[in-house]
């Protein structure tokens, strides 16, 4: 090789992803892309908050065919990242690690990705996809992820919670269930328990705060084997949000009765209009927010796609927010 040539390609070496992050290298308020050790192209972005540790930590799982990016935009108004509003950005301002990491690709489209969050159990629907089918262990994916942010940041290991849409939203309850040593409380947002409710092992203990759409044609509010949505093939039972929702009630020791509160209807021009439900009495809180008119989307969040593919988008309050707020409330473990 021409010796030119030999300083151009170390240097273009030079120049590309680390092998692994280190701690106190990374800047902080600002997503940083790290590497995971051996989970090859599954990397996750990690955004340090100003201020002393230990820090509470956030992970926030991206929906089947999206990606790490997509997690967090998908959180924002009309889709515009480094808005006040985006989840992030709320989160990092609470003091909080804020991580969004990658699911499994699929080649050649190595950003449409997914986590299996389990299901596949005869009648029920595998959710989502290749992850699911091919039996991906994203509990260990997990397991990983929570050390190596440990291992770059201040972090509070008392403190530890996740969210996601639709697919990332299962993956939440089944690290709920799963993960109930590790993980404080989840905020999942469109998508059901379909690990636990197909019969998977489940743990109580922890708090949930699940947010849903009643006209959700993607994960749709009742137990069916039919979908509407454009952005997922559907192929057996998709739980619902009732039989999830009764599941975490006995979970964590909850009487039958609830509370409702209605929420403001801020933007009646939405078409939505949204109450929250508490359940009474829990070892672990349980409340649901259910949003009447509301389809497959992020509340204060994007309507990524048109009203005719995954519903209505609730502008009547931020959900990001909302479950930092309850987050906020959790007691460290």
């Amino acid at each position: 090789m021409d010796r030119g040539w030999l300083v151009v390609a170390v240097a273009l070496a030079a120049c590309g992803p680390p092998d692994r992050c280190e701690s106190g290298t990374l800047e902080v308020g600002a997503a940083s892309t790290c590497p995971l050790s051996a989970w090859d192209d599954r990397p996750f972005d990690i955004t340090i908050p100003d201020g002393a540790g230990p820090h509470p930590l956030l992970v926030v799982f991206h929906g089947g065919g999206g990606d790490s990016d997509g997690a967090i935009s998908i959180t924002c108004p009309d889709g515009r990242k480094g808005d006040p509003l985006c989840i992030d950005e709320q989160a990092s301002e609470r003091g909080y690690i804020v991580v969004a990491p990658n699911g499994t690709g699929l080649r050649p489209l190595r950003n449409s990705r997914t986590w299996n969050a389990g299901g596949g159990n005869g009648e029920f629907y595998c959710s989502a996809g290749a992850a699911c089918n091919a039996g991906v262990d994203d509990l260990v994916y997990f397991d990983d992820l929570v050390a190596e942010v440990g291992r770059v940041a201040d972090l509070d290991t008392g403190r530890i919670f996740t969210t996601g849409l639709s697919n990332g939203s299962s993956i939440s309850h089944r690290l709920a269930c799963q993960r109930s040593e590790v993980v404080n409380a989840v905020s999942p947002v469109s998508g059901p328990n379909q690990h636990a409710e197909s019969g998977g092992e489940c743990d109580g203990g922890v708090g949930v705060l699940h947010i849903h759409g009643t006209e959700d044609p993607c994960a749709p509010w009742e137990d069916t084997e039919d979908a509407s949505c454009s952005v997922i093939t559907l192929e057996g039972l998709k739980v619902g949000v009732p039989r999830t929702m009764d599941g975490w009630r006995l979970r964590n020791g909850c009487a039958e009765t609830a509370v409702d509160v209605d929420i403001p209807d801020a933007d009646p021009a939405d078409g939505t209009s949204a109450v929250r439900r508490t359940w009474q009495g829990c070892a672990a809180p349980v409340e649901l927010i259910e949003i009447d008119g509301g389809g497959h989307t992020w509340p204060g969040g994007d309507q990524y796609l048109g009203q005719d593919s995954i519903g209505r988008l609730s502008r009547d309050f931020n959900a990001s927010q909302v479950m930092l707020e309850f987050f906020d409330a959790q007691p460290s473990r």
